[in-house]
Order: structure tokens, then C-alpha cells, then sequence
């Protein structure tokens, strides 16, 4: 929920409240009595709305993901090291191709080619596993980083439909921002044009905080008038 969201949000309930609460003023016009309850339903939607957009929030998603990258790289860095290990033993040039890296390369590689690497790196390890035993490579090993790998894998497209889902409720708030506003300025109308309780039309003015529409009468002045 962004800032001008939260603050239209607690201006709407805040209305909402304060007619409420000052019910028998205007509860006897059924015009305006059923705008109230077009306000009312919509900040009930508007609130539903804002809780779907929190709880598709992406932040912690990506922060669970880049932490799981994270373990995940150590372990397939530590599975290289055995791997290179192997290969500088048996001058095999092109399995160091392949499996040689920096324990700091994955964190400037795009996570595709990063993933990518620790794939190739997992089926070397494959290949060579009935000749690496000496060097700890075993096949719980490669099954377990397989697996983990085949996770990773699966989360980008989830991350990418939370996003999406974020969005959608996004638009729908401003959807339903707009049509509040159209609602409450109906009864901006309404409560200057039918009611004639000064003391109700200021204090509602006051929560809509809209300048120039109504002017709180001054002790011993005028009637106020809209402009």
C-alpha cells in the first residue's frame, strides 16, 4: 500500500465514522442514506483489496529466494572444488572447463546463467561420479543439489505471478479510489444542499479537508455559503 493509498483509505474510513456517528442528521433522506451505503461498500472492497496487494507483496518472496540462492551456490562452489580438485590430479582440461569458477562469480552472474552453471557443474559430477569416490563426491550429493536445483528453477515463475497479482490489485484500488471519490463527492453535495446542521457540515468538511468548499461559520457572522 502506497502512501496517498493509505491516506485516502484513512480519510474514507474516517468519514465513514464521523456519518455514522451523526446518523440521525441525515438518516431520514434516503438519497443520501443510500450514497453513505455506497461509501461504506466500497471502503469495505477498497479494504479487502489492500490486504489481497499485502499479502502478494514480492518483497519477502525475493528475499526467501536470494537467501535459498545464496546456500545453494556454497554448496555447488564447495561441489566444483572437488570437482577441479579431480581434474587438475588427471590434467582432464575439459572437465575444468566446465567446472571451473570463483566463489564469487555467481553473485555478478544473471541468475539464469548462474542456475545454468550449477547445472552443468551437477552433471559433470554425474559423469564422473565412478571415478571422484576419493574425492567425496557421492550420488546422496548430486541427487540432493539436483533437487534443489529443480526448486530454484520453479520460483521465478512464481515471483512473476505474484507481481502480476500485485498489479491487478493495484489497478483495482485505483479503480476503486476513483469511484469513492464520485461517491463522496455526491455527498459533499448532498450535505451542503440537505442539511442544514452547520455544526455536521463542518465537521465533515474538516475530514474531506477540500478548500474552498465549505467555510465554518464565523460566531456572529453570516451563514456560511459553498463556493
Amino acid at each position: 500500500m502506497d502512501l496517498k493509498g493509505k491516506t485516502f483509505w484513512e480519510m474514507e474510513k474516517e468519514a465513514i465514522a464521523y456519518v455514522r456517528k451523526s446518523e440521525n442528521v441525515w438518516s431520514n433522506k434516503s438519497t443520501i442514506a443510500a450514497t453513505v451505503a455506497n461509501v461504506i461498500g466500497n471502503e469495505q472492497e477498497l479494504a479487502a483489496t489492500f490486504k489481497a496487494q499485502d499479502a502478494n507483496d514480492p518483497g519477502g518472496h525475493i528475499s526467501q529466494k536470494n537467501g535459498m540462492l545464496t546456500i545453494f551456490f556454497k554448496k555447488i562452489y564447495k561441489l566444483s572444488r572437488k570437482l577441479s580438485y579431480y581434474g587438475k590430479n588427471l590434467k582432464d582440461s575439459v572437465l575444468l572447463d566446465d567446472v571451473t569458477i570463483a566463489e564469487t562469480a555467481f553473485d555478478h552472474m544473471a541468475e539464469k546463467k548462474a542456475l545454468i552453471k550449477c547445472n552443468t557443474i551437477i552433471k559433470r559430477g554425474n559423469e564422473y561420479l565412478d571415478k571422484t569416490a576419493a574425492y567425496d563426491v557421492t550420488a546422496v550429493e548430486l541427487e540432493s543439489l539436483a533437487a534443489e536445483l529443480a526448486v530454484l528453477e520453479q520460483l521465478q515463475p512464481t515471483i512473476g505471478l505474484i507481481f502480476n497479482d500485485r498489479k491487478s490489485a493495484t489497478r483495482s484500488i485505483k479503480d476503486l479510489k476513483r469511484e469513492a471519490r464520485i461517491e463522496l463527492d455526491k455527498l459533499d453535495d448532498a450535505f451542503e444542499g440537505m442539511i442544514n446542521d452547520n455544526d455536521f457540515i463542518d465537521g465533515w468538511f474538516a475530514i474531506r479537508k477540500i478548500k474552498g468548499r465549505h467555510q465554518p461559520k464565523e460566531k456572529g457572522g453570516d451563514e456560511p455559503t459553498a463556493e
